[in-house]
C-alpha cells in the first residue's frame, strides 16, 4: 500500500497514466443505456421463465443496475458544467429519476461531501455507525425507505420553490446538508427545487400510468428498489470510517476510507461500475469511473512511488 501523503498530483498522474481523465457526457449516456438493456433483459427473464430462483437472481442483477445508475449519475456530478447540455439531461432521465435522483441533488450533497469530507459538515458521517455491529447493520436497514424518501423530494419541489421557509427542510432533510447556514434564499437550494420540476412531473405520470393500467411495478421494480437501496446504504457505512478527523490530509482521507471490489458479485450487484475504488475516488474526485481500477494498481503496486532509475535521472539532468 503506498504513502497515501506522497500521492502524485492531478497533473503527474496524467503525465504518467495520459488515458486517466475526467468522465464524459456521452460515455456516461452509453452506460446507463447498457444497464437498462441488462434491466429490460431481466424483465423478460421474470416473465418468460417463472420460477422462484430465476427472480431472485433477477432481483439482484435489478438491483445492482439501479446502483450503477447511482454511480452514473455520481460520476456526471463531477463534471464542472455550467448547463444542461444534451448528454447530461440523457443521463438525469436514465439515470437519475430512475433512483429518485438529479445530477442537480448528487452534486449538491455529494460535492459538500467531499469538501468536508471527516468533518462536522458531512452529509455522509453518520456517527452511530462507527459503533459497528448490529447498530451499524441496522442503519443499513435504512436504505429500504430510498425508494420512497428519494423521489419524495422532486414531488415536494414545487413547495420548496413556492414556500421559501420550506427551503431549508428540503435541503436538510432531503439533500443531507447539514451547514448552519440560512438557506431560505440559497441559490444552490432554488436551483435544485427548479431542477426537480421535470422529475416531479415525470413522477405523477408514472404513478398515474402504475395506477390506470395496474402495472405491477413491486414486482418488476419496486422490490429490486429496496434491495439496491439496502445496498447503497452499505456501501455508503462501509466505505468510510465514521469519525471526525483533525488533520485533511491526503494521508488521513486516505486511511478513513475503504476499496472493496468482491470479484464478480461485486462488479455485478454490490460495487458496480468500479464505485468500490473509493479512495482513488477521493484522491482524484474528477477521474472517471473506467479509469478506477487501473489508478488504484498503479498506486498500490509501488510504481508511482519508486525512485527513478539511474538511466531516467541521467536523460532528466
Amino acid at each position: 500500500m503506498p504513502t497515501p501523503s506522497a500521492l502524485p498530483t492531478p497533473a503527474e498522474l496524467n503525465r504518467t497514466l495520459p488515458f486517466a481523465a475526467g468522465a464524459r457526457p456521452w460515455r456516461l449516456v452509453r452506460y446507463a443505456c447498457v444497464d437498462w438493456l441488462g434491466i429490460l433483459l431481466c424483465w423478460a427473464a421474470i416473465r418468460f421463465v417463472p420460477n422462484p430462483l430465476v427472480y431472485v437472481a433477477a432481483v439482484l442483477l435489478i438491483a445492482g443496475r439501479l446502483q450503477a445508475f447511482g454511480v452514473i449519475l455520481h460520476d456526471a456530478c463531477h463534471i464542472p458544467a455550467r448547463r444542461m447540455t444534451l448528454p447530461l439531461a440523457l443521463v438525469d432521465a436514465l439515470a437519475g429519476w430512475t433512483i429518485g435522483s438529479s445530477i442537480a441533488a448528487m452534486r449538491y450533497h455529494h460535492l459538500r461531501h467531499h469538501r468536508a469530507v471527516g468533518t462536522a459538515e458531512d452529509p455522509y458521517l453518520h456517527r452511530l455507525a462507527a459503533r459497528g455491529g448490529w447498530v451499524r447493520r441496522a442503519m443499513m436497514l435504512r436504505g429500504a425507505l430510498l425508494p420512497v424518501w428519494w423521489p419524495l423530494r422532486a414531488l415536494m419541489a414545487p413547495l420548496a420553490l413556492a414556500w421559501p421557509a420550506f427551503r431549508p427542510w428540503y435541503a436538510r432533510g432531503f439533500m443531507q446538508d447539514r451547514s448552519r447556514q440560512d438557506l431560505r434564499r440559497h441559490p444552490e437550494v432554488v436551483a435544485c427545487a427548479r431542477a426537480d420540476l421535470p422529475h416531479c412531473a415525470g413522477y405523477l405520470l408514472a404513478i398515474a400510468a402504475v395506477v390506470h393500467w395496474d402495472l405491477p411495478f413491486f414486482t418488476y421494480y419496486g422490490l429490486p428498489w429496496i434491495v439496491g437501496g439496502i445496498m447503497n446504504a452499505r456501501r455508503v457505512l462501509l466505505e468510510h470510517d465514521h469519525v471526525e478527523i483533525g488533520e485533511r490530509s491526503p494521508d488521513s482521507i486516505w486511511r478513513m476510507t475503504r476499496t472493496m471490489t468482491f470479484g464478480w458479485i461485486g462488479k455485478l450487484v454490490l460495487y458496480p461500475r468500479n464505485i468500490g475504488y473509493h479512495q482513488v475516488h477521493h484522491a482524484y474526485p474528477a477521474l472517471a469511473l473506467e479509469h478506477l481500477p487501473a489508478v488504484h494498481r498503479y498506486l498500490t503496486d509501488g510504481n508511482a512511488f519508486a525512485p527513478p532509475r539511474p538511466d531516467v535521472a541521467g536523460i532528466a539532468r
